[in-house]
C-alpha cells in the first residue's frame, strides 16, 4: 500500500492510456459514450435481414423488368450481350440481397443515453454518428407496405446539422424510442 501525502488524490488512467486528475473527472471527454459501453448496444431484430432482402428485391424490379423488356424489343447489340447485362444485373442483386443484409445486420448498432444517440453502421466504410440529445429539432416514424409487412419501421432523426436514421427497428420499438427521446428533449407535440 502507499501512502501519498494529505489532500492529494489519487489519478485514474484514462483509456487511452492518459492520467486523468480528479479535477478533470468531471469532464466530459472522460466520459465514455454510450456506444463505448457494450452493454449498452442494441441490435434490430434479426427478422429485420428478410425486410432488407425483400427491400432490395422490390427495389430492383422496376429496372430488371426495364432491362428485360429493353433486350426483347430493341436490337442494340448482339441478343448475348443484352441478355448478359440482364443476367448480370440478376447476379449482382441475388448477391447482394444474400451477402449484404448478413453483413448489414452484425455491424448495425445504437446506443441512447441521456445525453447522445450513438449509432454504426456501414459495410465498406464504418459510420459512427453521436447527437447530441438537446440538438434533436424532430422525429419521424416512416413505413411502408412492405415494413408493415414485416412490423418494421424507420426512425428519422433531425437535427440543424442533419439526420440520421435508425432503419429496420420493430414497430413498437420505433415509438418506445420516439417516445424516450421526446422526453429526452422536451420535444412539444405538435400533432
Amino acid at each position: 500500500m502507499t501512502s501519498r501525502p494529505a489532500g492529494v488524490q489519487p489519478h485514474r488512467v484514462h483509456p487511452g492510456g492518459s492520467a486523468v486528475t480528479p479535477e478533470a473527472a468531471g469532464d466530459l471527454s472522460v466520459t465514455p459514450l454510450a456506444g463505448d459501453l457494450s452493454t449498452e448496444r442494441h441490435r434490430l431484430p434479426a427478422r429485420v435481414t428478410t425486410y432488407w432482402r425483400w427491400l432490395a428485391f422490390c427495389s430492383s424490379l422496376p429496372l430488371l423488368i426495364l432491362l428485360i423488356i429493353l433486350a426483347i424489343y430493341l436490337p442494340w447489340g448482339p441478343w448475348w450481350i443484352r441478355w448478359g447485362i440482364v443476367g448480370l444485373f440478376v447476379v449482382v442483386v441475388a448477391a447482394s440481397m444474400i451477402v449484404v443484409p448478413g453483413i448489414r445486420y452484425r455491424v448495425f448498432w445504437y446506443a441512447i443515453s441521456e445525453k447522445e444517440i450513438d449509432l454504426q453502421n456501414g459495410i465498406i466504410f464504418t459510420t459512427r454518428s453521436i447527437v447530441p440529445i438537446h440538438r434533436v429539432q424532430s422525429l419521424q416514424t416512416q413505413r411502408g407496405p412492405i415494413a408493415d409487412h414485416f412490423r418494421m419501421a424507420n426512425l428519422k432523426i433531425r437535427t440543424a446539422a442533419g439526420s440520421v436514421s435508425l432503419s429496420g427497428l420493430d414497430r413498437d420499438e420505433a415509438n418506445e424510442l420516439c417516445a424516450r427521446i421526446s422526453r429526452l428533449t422536451d420535444l412539444a407535440d405538435d400533432v
